[in-house]
Parts: structure tokens; sequence; C-alpha cells
């Protein structure tokens, strides 16, 4: 029985190693969002639920001996969920970008450029453009969206999967970057 539940202890942990890095770049899922980081956490556990199952079959806790081997597990897990949380992050940091901008180019932000006192970080129309896309992402139905696709990787990248990082990778987060600043430009003009 001891056993049991430490293997489903140990699966638990690995499913929430990606929601958990996924939520630290989505701006949706911060803890300054929810309102608090338990309460982020209590989402994040309820999204590793319907997953849960599938990681106990897997047996990882088989692959995971005495040496650092589950170090690579947690590394890889890590890296998913942040490639899909900026995937995610990109259209809201573009709006956010573009209200900064146009902030600063009416003036608007000049006291926050010198000011290192006033903590904001953010400009008055980044707000509102990060608010009004969070509104429209949640009606058009994102959060789903991410979710599916967030359930989807456990497919392709199963726990434990090796990952490579070459040419067409960097290329890729090369393409990101540059989606994000055109989008920046075309929100702002």
């Amino acid at each position: 029985m001891a056993q049991q539940v430490n293997e489903w202890l140990i699966a638990l942990a690995v499913a929430f190693i990606r929601p958990l890095s996924l939520s630290l770049l989505l701006p949706l899922l911060k803890s300054g969002s929810l309102g608090s980081a338990i309460l982020r956490n209590g989402v994040l556990m309820s999204l590793t639920f319907p997953i849960l199952p599938i990681i106990y079959q897997q047996k990882i806790m088989m692959h995971i001996g005495k040496d650092y081997s589950w170090l690579g597990l947690v590394t890889g897990e890590v890296i998913i969920g942040f490639l899909i949380g900026f995937c995610a992050a990109v259209p809201f940091w573009a709006v956010d970008m573009a209200g900064f901008l146009l902030d600063t180019l009416r003036g608007a932000t000049m006291g926050t450029i010198f000011n290192s006192t006033i903590e904001a970080e953010t400009s008055l129309f980044g707000l509102l453009f990060s608010q009004f896309l969070c509104v429209i992402f949640f009606i058009s139905g994102g959060m789903e969206f991410i979710l599916n696709i967030l359930y989807e990787s456990y497919q392709y990248l199963p726990p434990g999967r090796t990952l490579l990082f070459d040419q067409q990778f960097l290329k890729y987060i090369q393409a990101e970057w540059r989606t994000l600043y055109q989008l920046c430009i075309s929100f702002s003009l």
C-alpha cells in the first residue's frame, strides 16, 4: 500500500512540473493574476488530474534510479512547459509592449521610465490592452486551446523522452521572437 502511494505521489509530482512551468510564463496563470500562489497551485493541480493516470501507467518511477537520472526528467519537463508557455504568452507580451510603446510615444510614461520608486511594470495602455486580450482569450476559447496543447504534449513528448535542440529548434525560437516584435509593431500602429 505504501509503495503504491509513493508511486502515485511521484506520478503527481512529474505531472505537475509541466503545467507549473507553463504557468510561470503565461500571464493568465501567474499568481498575481489569480490572487495568490496557493490558488494558482490549486488550479494547476486540477489541471494535472486528467493526465495523472496516463503518467502513472508509464511507470516513470522504474526509470528513476538512485542516481541523478531524475534530473534529466525534471529538466525536460520544465523545458517543455516553458516552450508551451512561451508560445502562448507571445500575444500577451506583444500587446503589453505595444501599449507601452504608445504611452512612451505620447509621453505618458515619462515618470515610470525615470523614477525607480514607482514600481509599475507596465503602462496604462499596456494594462488596458492586456486586460482586453485576456477577455478575448477566454471568450474565444483560448484557454481550452492551451489545455489541449498541454494535454497533447504528453502524447507527443511523454515524460522522460529525450529532447533534441538542433538548428531547427533555434530557428523556431528565433521566429517566435521575430513574431513577438512584429506583433508589437503592428498592434501599436
